[in-house]
């Protein structure tokens, strides 16, 4: 069984680009639906590296940064003790 999707894709003159310079290199031409699956596939294939790249994309939180958040809270007063717990059933009971 065949399924058909359709995923909205920024880099669409990078792919071409890389389509282009696939076809220069080995003569050999690629649609780009062929170019995606094969990046895919070497992506399941060296999972580790793909999680490596993803993680070094991210800002750590250092101590500094967490302080920040943390001071951004603020007491609401008297009666807000159990307020996050009130909040979820409010949220959970809607949507059941």
């Amino acid at each position: 069984m065949c399924s058909v999707s359709t995923v909205k894709f920024d880099l669409q003159e990078d792919l071409e680009e890389l389509q282009a310079r696939i076809y220069l290199d080995t003569k050999k031409k690629l649609s780009k639906k062929d170019i995606l699956e094969l990046a895919f596939r070497i992506g399941a294939k060296n999972y580790d590296q793909l999680i490596n790249e993803i993680q070094q994309n991210q800002i750590p939180l250092n101590d500094n940064i967490i302080k920040s958040v943390l001071e951004l809270a603020s007491d609401f007063g008297e009666g807000t003790e159990k307020l996050s717990s009130q909040i979820n059933k409010i949220t959970y009971d809607l949507e059941r």
